[in-house]
């Protein structure tokens, strides 16, 4: 109970310090507990619980209303599989930054992450580091200081970036209005913006209030930029803007950037046609309170919205791929299924939610991805979303009973203010209060005898994802971990480690050794690439002889660990023989490689001397494959990609 309440009271002191509560002013410029919003939802907070760790009923997370017949499922869509909440993985990428509210990717083949800071700020990650200097500093057109909601909100990067280094972003500016601009990279240096180049492309005036402003930049399929807008803040959308299609607040937009400047309206856009001169063209959807994330399925390009509720519901709206657009999501006739003004409610021409949970489990929905990565099968076809101000966590998917499912993953303490998607479809989300980044993982076995509790999992699963090893069977797809590794086995292990997973060896002719290859032929090869790239002279000088059946023993593995570590010309210190009780022998060709191994903590102890103390290494102990995994991925080290 103690602890459940110390929880409690650090979520309330996280949201204070964080700089994300605000108080908004309602139409009679009074505000009471009952006023006080939480930055990017507009929530209500009615009393309601607000400890994480509370028991939450499955009847707070509601069915889905949306129709099978709307649906459009790609043929090509993998099977969907129930996951475990206890194999998903939370894996800290990033830290040290300043609200951190967008992750995405450039779309060029750059492996980099961007990253919005609320107050204008733009960083790089690269390779699991952030970049010491900015992509761009915008802070001194961004308004952050009048509230929580306000500042820069969305990023997205042009299709073709790479080509023409065009990158669009929307902030509030002084005025309190949203502001769509264009930017573009430096021309001498990929990671540094040209803040000059800016373009202003679209203003949307938002004076009343400081929340509610939406968004979210994203191009669809079909090249156009899609903008998400929220209703213009205040309690119950008092303008009546999402359902006023001569509004362009409370919307989701549709623009072409590319045909006309500062933009053109795409004739398919749904009342591109219509005569009424009052009715704004852009928009593309409407009815939506304040969509904090939408996102397109890469796979199927449908459209997932998380729209943030009023007092009562949080939900997730979809769109198909094949939609013509012009969906009225119900905002603010409808909160979620449910009528927000009972006298007044028109359910006509609605669509309703795939998802919705009510505030007994959260109070703002942050809009995630549908994961399209490779590195975990398990959660194929999952679309992750989550509650920022209590951070559960929940999974959503369409069945093959033509329903859709949506679950309660994990109950968290991270203030999750966005998802994001690298160029190769693996899932990040940002801590808004630690400052943050996350990739969101899941213990999947690729190996059926390679149990998630067998020691060297974890390792086993970094070989064969970084494209090492493809295990030792494939019918079944096994390791065979504890089977003693030879050295023809270990040559492909180090080759591959030493020089990178698409390594191939030499050509034939191969004739440096007098070996019968006769049990595997295909070890010859990878014997000669160890002798031509300098980490094997062999087991025997006259004849020269490879011995690739002949079982790798500890002392062995010392050598190849470094050298893999090292490069191929290292060579270890000179051993002093008082490390390890069972290697003391200074004239011994080992010694000094175990010495290495061993304070490189490579190697471990086997075991410990009962005469002097000292660790025992048992250089002639043989190595499995399991435990070379270990090895390898110690000396190179490798992290799961």
């Amino acid at each position: 109970m103690k602890q459940a309440m110390f929880s409690h009271i650090l979520k309330i002191v996280r949201f204070i310090l964080g700089g994300v509560v605000l108080l908004s002013v309602m139409g009679n410029n009074s505000w009471s507990p009952a006023a006080i919003k939480v930055s990017f939802g507009g929530y209500h907070n009615s009393g309601r619980d607000m400890d994480p760790k509370v028991p939450r009923f499955s009847s707070d997370l509601l069915d889905s209303h949306y129709s099978a017949g709307q649906i459009n499922l790609n043929a090509s869509q993998p099977n969907v599989l129930n996951l475990d909440p206890s194999k998903i993985q939370m894996n800290l990428v990033a830290s040290g930054l300043n609200q951190p509210i967008v992750i995405t990717n450039a779309g060029d083949a750059s492996g980099r992450i961007f990253i919005a800071e609320r107050a204008g700020v733009i960083r790089i990650l690269t390779n699991g580091s952030l970049n010491s200097t900015p992509y761009l500093d915008m802070q001194s057109i961004v308004d952050s200081a009048s509230g929580g909601e306000r500042g820069l909100l969305a990023l997205a990067f042009h299709p073709q970036y790479e080509s023409n280094g065009y990158f669009y972003t929307v902030h509030t500016n002084a005025s309190g209005s949203l502001v769509l601009s264009r930017f573009t990279v430096s021309s001498g240096d990929p990671n540094q913006a040209n803040f000059s180049s800016r373009v202003e492309l679209l203003v949307i005036p938002h004076p009343t209030y400081a929340n509610h402003n939406g968004g979210t930049l994203a191009f669809g399929q079909d090249g156009y930029l899609y903008w998400s807008t929220g209703d213009g803040g205040g309690g119950g959308d008092p303008f009546n803007n999402a359902q006023n299609l001569g509004a362009l607040l409370g919307k989701i937009l549709r623009l072409d950037v590319d045909s006309a400047s500062p933009y053109a309206i795409p004739a398919t856009n749904p009342f591109y046609n219509n005569p009424n001169p009052a009715i704004r063209k852009e928009i593309w959807a409407y009815g939506l309170r304040n969509t904090w994330r939408f996102s397109f399925d890469r796979l199927t390009h449908d459209m997932y919205i998380g729209d943030v509720g009023q007092s009562n519901r949080e939900e997730i709206d979809f769109q198909p791929a094949n939609s013509q657009g012009g969906e009225n999501y119900g905002w603010n006739v409808m909160e979620g299924s449910v009528c927000y003004n009972s006298a007044t409610c028109d359910q006509s021409n609605k669509i309703l939610p795939v998802a919705e949970y009510t505030h007994a489990l959260g109070c703002s929905v942050t809009g995630g991805y549908i994961y399209r990565g490779s590195v975990y099968p398990s959660l194929q076809g999952h679309y992750f979303y989550a509650d920022y101000c209590q951070g559960v966590f929940f999974e959503l998917h369409y069945t093959n009973a033509n329903s859709w499912v949506s679950t309660q993953l994990l109950d968290t303490a991270y203030g999750v203010s966005t998802f994001g998607e690298d160029e190769s479809g693996e899932l990040y989300f940002s801590d808004y209060f630690g400052g943050a980044i996350y990739k969101l993982g899941y213990l999947d076995t690729t190996f059926s005898d390679v149990p998630f509790d067998y020691p060297y999992w974890n390792e086993i699963e970094i070989l064969y994802q970084n494209g090492f090893t493809a295990g030792c069977n494939t019918a079944p797809l096994e390791f065979c971990p504890d089977a003693v590794m030879n050295r023809a086995q270990m040559a492909v292990f180090t080759l591959r480690g030493e020089k990178g997973n698409n390594y191939l060896p030499p050509p034939a002719p191969w004739d440096t050794f007098s070996d019968d290859w006769t049990p595997g032929p295909w070890a010859e090869q990878w014997a000669e690439g160890m002798y031509a790239s300098g980490l094997t002279a062999g087991c025997s000088v006259s004849p020269v002889l490879f011995c690739p059946w002949e079982q790798t023993p500890r002392e062995q593995m010392a050598v190849f660990g470094l050298r893999l570590k090292y490069g191929s010309a290292y060579m270890p210190p000179t051993a002093t023989g008082n490390v390890l009780a069972d290697m003391t022998d200074l004239n011994y060709w080992a010694t000094s490689w175990v010495e290495q191994a061993y304070a490189d903590v490579l190697i471990p102890a086997c075991g410990t001397d009962a005469g002097s103390g000292k660790p025992k290494f048992c250089p002639k102990a043989l190595i499995t494959r399991g435990f070379g995994a270990s090895i390898i991925v110690k000396a190179k080290n490798l992290v799961m990609p």
